[in-house]
């Protein structure tokens, strides 16, 4: 996922008091501000999302943030929402590329997860178990989640349908559900594993087997 990597090298912390003025519209200012809380949400979790360190880290008057987002709560659903649609914009992109057969797209799609799980700047594994954990004690997280959920869902389960054109939509979906249940599980995997995780090479091609598995299997 090279064009969705978002670095972290930013992720130290900044004195709140520090923050500088800068000039900006709302076109540039609200995707730097969110920008900057997606990388605050992965690195300090939900207890240290505040709308005073993202304004620090962002380089922006706490006034300046909370005109563009008016709470910490619409800061986060937002936050949220962003790092989603990034990458249901990419799989979508991917999953419809009409230069490549449907099975490959599934592939392609697998690449780029094990690209952003293995990548030593990676946020995303971080800022999904923050969300799941979240999703749990917050009613509108949870509802998001759902909604963000069902949409990678049927992702996987229209690439099903055009792997497997014999099966019926109530089993192109269930595969599709057991894919993505697969893929959630990679991003905890992969996180937590650490030196018990198998070589990322080996543990990709064996993946897409079962991926494989899952979509071309008959009725």
């Amino acid at each position: 996922m090279k064009d969705l990597k978002i670095s972290s090298k930013e992720l130290g912390a900044k004195e709140p008091d520090a923050a500088p003025k800068r000039r900006g519209n709302r076109a540039t200012r609200i995707p730097e501000i969110l920008e900057t809380a997606i990388r605050v949400f992965a690195a300090q979790g939900n207890a240290g999302f505040t709308q005073r360190r993202v304004a620090a880290d962002a380089g922006i008057r706490l006034a300046t943030l909370q005109h563009y987002f008016g709470s910490r709560e619409v800061l986060l659903h937002s936050t949220i929402q962003e790092l989603a649609k990034r990458y249901l914009e990419r799989y979508r992109a991917l999953a419809t590329d009409k230069d490549t057969a449907p099975e490959a797209r599934l592939e392609a799609i697998l690449d780029e997860t094990f690209a952003a799980l293995t990548d030593p700047d990676n946020v995303v594994s971080s800022f999904a178990l923050e969300c799941w954990c979240l999703a749990e004690h917050m009613q509108s997280v949870s509802e998001l989640m759902v909604h963000v959920s069902g949409e990678f869902q049927d992702i996987f389960s229209e690439l099903v349908a055009q792997i497997n054109t014999e099966l019926p939509r109530e089993e192109c979906r269930l595969r599709g559900a057991l894919i993505y249940s697969h893929w959630q599980g990679l991003i905890v995997f992969l996180r937590r594993a650490k030196q018990n995780a198998p070589e990322p090479a080996a543990f990709r091609t064996a993946t897409k087997v079962v991926w494989k598995a899952l979509s071309k299997a008959p009725h």
